[in-house]
């Protein structure tokens, strides 16, 4: 589904906050934008135009999409899939995160996300088969 198709969701979220104790990030940053409410509200803000594409591309990125946070959420949102979308879009828009478009590029050349020769890689499986 498309970010267009989510928005509903950023809409329905109550922020409660109650996500932010099951978000691994959340516990390493303590930063409330980095939890599940924090981006939701960044979105909301992106929706309303109060922030613009290039501003929400960073905390967006920094989420393991694990779902914890809906484990928690009184709304049954599904949160990771808002991030996902959220990531789409912004790749579209021409602000993915630069290891992501680094996979991606070794994915299509050499068909491998850390862009290791196949020839090393046939070389290796050799070795490890005996």
């Amino acid at each position: 589904m498309s970010f267009e198709e989510h928005k509903h969701i950023i809409l329905e979220c109550v922020s409660c906050g109650l996500c932010q104790s099951n978000c691994p990030i959340y516990k390493q940053t303590n930063l409330e934008s980095n939890s599940a409410k924090g981006k939701m509200s960044i979105l909301y803000a992106l929706l309303q135009g109060w922030l613009d594409w290039d501003e929400v591309g960073e905390r967006m990125y920094e989420c393991t999409t694990c779902k914890n946070c809906e484990a928690t959420c009184l709304s049954g949102l599904d949160i990771a899939s808002v991030i996902e979308a959220t990531r789409e879009e912004l790749v579209k828009r021409g602000y993915g995160h630069a290891v992501s478009e680094e996979l991606a590029k070794n994915l299509r050349e050499v068909h491998n996300p850390f862009g290791e020769d196949a020839t090393q890689r046939e070389r290796l499986k050799k070795l490890a088969e005996g």
